[in-house]
């Protein structure tokens, strides 16, 4: 069992599936798994063996109210008050020691300077194919790195059907993953944007075609321009139908942030 387990969670590497999609198939697979035990239980009963019989059984009773739970939790929208899991959780510490791994990681995050709200406004950046290209290859990066997070902004379904309503979509990642480095350089009256892992891998990612209401030709004239934030959004997400959240791909791009001061 735990080998078919093993397999399957392999193959699932290969294709973007979320949590609870694994879930769901871990849960019908186990599910087979817990039955054999009950035939193995019986067997042994059959065969005068009561006292592994009996520890069989009782083995098989604890996984069945797992997979009960399982089955509640993955495949409907309620949840049980028997629910011993929350107990065990914090018993093992829970997903506190989890996050003391990944914070023990050094990750090294930009700083562009900070700028005030109001002498900052958002740009809009347009990709030609090679630019789109590269976004990916940066996003793939990120992601092998774990810097991209994957759980929607913590936020339940009825927050997320919220977003969905203003947005049409909400990416995994949400609000957003800020780029470890990030740069804008003007060439003959173009702003590029480029971004990467660090300042050695950086790539062109687009080109920003309006800085707030402003075409970037009439900004660059009137203002001295700085990049303040460049983010990734995009990739696996969630859409929505009247009885639930359905997963999606959406491309990768991303959001910007320019700060302005007159000439």
């Amino acid at each position: 069992m735990l080998t078919v387990l093993d397999l399957i969670n392999h193959y699932l590497g290969y294709f973007t599936t979320n949590s609870k999609t694994k879930g769901r198939i871990y849960t019908v697979v186990g599910a087979g798994g817990v039955w054999y035990l009950l035939y193995l239980a019986y067997r042994f009963f059959v065969n005068g063996r009561w006292l592994r019989g009996a520890l069989i059984a009782a083995v098989f009773l604890l996984l069945l109210y797992f997979v009960i739970l399982n089955i509640i939790y993955y495949f409907t929208k309620h949840t049980s008050k028997w629910d011993v899991s929350p107990r065990i959780e914090k018993l093992l510490g829970g997903p506190h020691e989890e996050k003391s791994e990944r914070e023990s990681e050094t990750v090294i995050m930009p700083a562009n300077g900070l700028y005030s709200r109001q002498n900052v406004m958002s740009g809009t950046v347009v990709s030609d194919a090679q630019q789109q290209a590269n976004l990916d290859t940066l996003a793939l990066e990120m992601r092998q790195l774990d810097l991209i997070a994957n759980d929607y902004g913590h936020l339940g379904e009825q927050a997320q059907r919220q977003i969905i309503a203003q947005q049409g979509v909400i990416y995994a990642n949400h609000p957003g993953t800020l780029l470890p480095y990030f740069a804008m350089r003007e060439n003959n009256g173009t702003l590029q944007i480029f971004g990467g892992i660090n300042q050695l891998q950086a790539r062109e990612l687009g080109n920003v075609s309006m800085v707030g209401l402003t075409p970037t030709a009439q900004a660059l004239t009137n203002y001295r321009l700085a990049i303040a934030s460049v983010v990734l959004i995009g990739g696996p997400s969630h859409l929505a139908t009247r009885s639930e959240l359905v997963d999606d791909v959406q491309p990768y791009k991303i959001k910007i942030e320019i700060a302005y001061d007159h000439i």
